[in-house]
């Protein structure tokens, strides 16, 4: 975010580095008076995010539904994340890879959850942030034993992914989804997990495609609003 160019009034917000609900007021009637109508203006809220970790009651839901609100109805192709919104979303609000910041990640989980559709990559890598957490596990995180696995909590995040794959009562996941899950499973495999995490690697278990795959190939490369994305899976 260090090439963004902030203009008032967001410059003036960024350099204190909190946003309070007046600040949301000038906001919305001076930087985004139609919203968020384009990938500078979307780099710019994600900015002003990042650089104000003081925040108003009101900047949660205003970032999730402006964010999603851009990259699935405003962005072409409307109602649909294709891959160059993939690639777009994955260099935009991942570091490494990983999602650190839990409103990026639920515009992430959001975006997903409005399109018509979205390539199987994006979903994949939402599911690897869980990988993540469980790897790298901190003092604030609810999950200080080390002995902790999948709980209740994953489990409503990783079917907010996958319930849309549920067709006849069966789930039915990609390969990609799949090699994910089974990475996590690498994991979780002596922890203490929610017994609802079996059921869906047993799902997971029956696609030919192995876990190695995903780590040998990078997570997305196309062309396209803002160049090309190459990040492979450590």
């Amino acid at each position: 975010m260090s090439g963004i160019r902030f203009s008032f009034p967001a410059c003036v917000i960024a350099g204190k580095g909190r946003i309070d609900r007046h600040d949301l007021l000038i906001l919305r009637k001076y930087a985004f008076t139609n919203g968020i109508r384009s990938y500078d203006d979307a780099l710019l809220l994600l900015a002003l995010n990042d650089m104000c970790p003081v925040q108003c009651d009101d900047w949660s839901a205003y970032f999730v539904e402006q964010l999603t609100a851009f990259i699935v109805d405003t962005a072409p192709p409307r109602g649909r994340l294709d891959a160059a919104k993939a690639a777009w979303l994955i260099r935009a609000l991942a570091l490494d890879g990983h999602v650190e910041n839990p409103l990026q990640l639920e515009a992430l989980l959001h975006a997903i959850e409005r399109a018509d559709s979205y390539p199987d990559i994006l979903s994949a890598f939402a599911l690897d942030q869980l990988r993540h957490r469980l790897l790298r596990p901190t003092a604030s995180s609810y999950r200080a034993a080390r002995h902790a696995g999948i709980t209740a909590d994953d489990m409503a995040y990783i079917w907010r992914l996958l319930r849309c794959r549920i067709d006849g009562g069966h789930l039915f996941i990609s390969s990609l989804e799949a090699s994910s899950l089974a990475m996590i499973e690498d994991v979780v495999r002596h922890r203490d997990n929610h017994p609802g995490w079996q059921e869906v690697m047993d799902y997971a278990a029956g696609e030919e495609q192995h876990v190695d795959s995903l780590r040998s190939h990078p997570w997305l490369q196309t062309e396209g609003n803002g160049g090309a994305w190459d990040e492979r899976v450590a």
